[in-house]
């Protein structure tokens, strides 16, 4: 027997850049390597400011049983019950959900998976997320193999979250230079919370009506970046910021650079943190730099139109003047949201995108639940 000998290393694409999903993808291929009955491992986010448990990353091949999709955790009793035991879930024959209504549930059978193994994923004592692996044969969970999963399972939730935190860990220096414009600027932590989500809103209904096909790690990362179209207005005098009449033509000129000036600052932020190769980076230039174009090219900076503006820019850009519309302002009192609906609807003939004011329109009742819980 040789004294040295190489061998292949089967998780060697974590190393790389190849982006969460490409690893969790690898990560699922070396398990199939030693079970190959697990036909699917996915994660969703836990989000606890909402409740809301959405989708996030499935490694199966093909058209995947949920995407785009988002529920209360407590509409989700089984899983709301791990909540509180800390617990995991092995499900030996998935058929006794057969007369279940849950839209997760109905998707897993629809495609005839027929066994599951669920593990909550806790980050310094916080939920986080949900691990799934799933097979189609029944039965296919013995407890033999529970304890190898819980180790598989963690190594997914703590890749996410790795992931996540360097994203995170970037946003943070972000939304403290943010933090500093909305100090002085008279737009509060609420705007930034609810135009997030109606971003997300618009992205989501963009993307199951075929208009846009974006996957839930890109909608994850639009509802991060949104709140941070602005960060620009740092590099913008007081005097002109802070002022409560109208800017005169030099002092528009001014604010007018501020997209160019939120570009610089990510831009340098990506350089010092060594993030430049993060995925969806461009997401966040797009979202700094387009968000004041219009579709028929009166914007600014760059006068794009139509097509030209990034499609990320065109949502922000609903999401951003539909909640300054609704909300209160030291100059101005709040419009209804039918009003705000009426007047987006007539600036989707020339200067907002026409799919994504209907999106946002086709969502008002989930508008009004993100109004109701981000309320000033």
């Amino acid at each position: 027997m040789l004294a040295v000998q190489a061998r292949p290393d089967t998780l060697q694409a974590l190393g790389t850049a190849c982006g969460l999903k490409g690893k969790v993808i690898a990560l699922h291929g070396a398990l199939q390597q030693r079970y190959p009955s697990i036909d699917r491992l996915a994660l969703a986010l836990y989000e606890a400011s909402t409740g809301r448990l959405r989708t996030f990353l499935q490694s199966q091949a093909g058209e995947p049983p949920l995407s785009l999709y988002e529920t209360l955790l407590e509409d989700a009793p089984a899983l709301a019950a791990l909540l509180e035991t800390r617990a995991a879930r092995v499900v030996q024959d998935l058929s006794v959900y057969d007369a279940g209504v849950r839209p997760h549930t109905r998707a897993l059978r629809a495609q005839g998976y027929g066994s599951s193994y669920t593990l909550p994923f806790y980050w310094n004592g916080n939920l986080e997320a949900f691990v799934f692996f799933n097979s189609h044969e029944k039965g296919r969970f013995p407890e033999e193999l529970l304890g190898e999963l819980d180790a598989w399972g963690h190594l997914v939730g703590t890749l996410a979250l790795c992931e996540l935190g360097a994203v995170r860990a970037l946003m943070a220096a972000l939304r403290t230079a943010n933090t500093m414009v909305h100090m002085k600027d008279p737009e509060t932590g609420g705007h930034l919370e609810r135009m997030a989500h109606f971003s997300r809103l618009i992205a989501r209904h963009l993307s199951m009506t075929g208009k846009h096909p974006f996957d839930d790690e890109t909608i994850e990362h639009i509802f991060a970046f949104a709140p941070l179209h602005d960060v620009g207005k740092i590099a913008v005098p007081d005097a002109v910021l802070m002022k409560t009449g109208a800017l005169n033509g030099p002092e528009w000129q001014v604010m007018q650079r501020h997209p160019a000036a939120g570009l610089e600052l990510i831009d340098a932020i990506l350089r010092h943190f060594g993030a430049e190769h993060l995925e969806h980076v461009d997401l966040l230039r797009h979202v700094a730099e387009s968000h004041h174009e219009m579709m028929d090219g009166s914007g600014y900076p760059g006068h794009l139109s139509g097509a030209a503006i990034p499609i990320v820019a065109r949502i922000i850009a609903v999401a951003d003047i539909f909640d300054a519309l609704t909300s209160h302002r030291p100059y101005k009192e709040p419009w209804t949201n039918q009003e705000a609906f009426d007047y987006l609807r007539r600036q989707s003939e020339h200067k907002l995108d026409r799919d994504c004011v209907e999106a946002l329109i086709q969502g008002r009742e989930e508008v009004e639940r993100i109004q109701a819980l981000f309320r000033e």
